[in-house]
């Protein structure tokens, strides 16, 4: 008898748990706020800047940094994009 209510209130469980699940994510997405996401852009520049400031690297980092970006532009506006599929069907089956 207790099985049968079980098997009928399974799905009220699942909701359940499911609102609470997404309950607590949003509480932890508002945490990560832009302010947070901003701060750490900036510490990423100022790093950047005392490595260029170190110039301890075997490559320069202002010719790495420009090979890189040449590097982008070629993948992102290749010219020889593939504009047709063709698909064959093996002959002979």
């Amino acid at each position: 008898m207790v099985e049968a209510y079980f098997d009928k209130l399974w799905g009220v469980f699942v909701g359940l748990g499911w609102w609470m699940l997404n309950r607590l994510t949003s509480k932890l997405d508002d945490k990560a706020d832009s302010s947070d996401l901003a701060e750490q852009r900036s510490e990423l520049r100022e790093m950047d800047k005392k490595i260029d400031a170190l110039n301890h690297t075997s490559i320069g980092r202002i010719e790495y940094k420009a090979d890189i970006g040449l590097l982008h532009n070629r993948l992102n506006h290749k010219e020889d994009k593939i504009k047709t599929i063709r698909v064959e069907k093996e002959r002979g089956k």
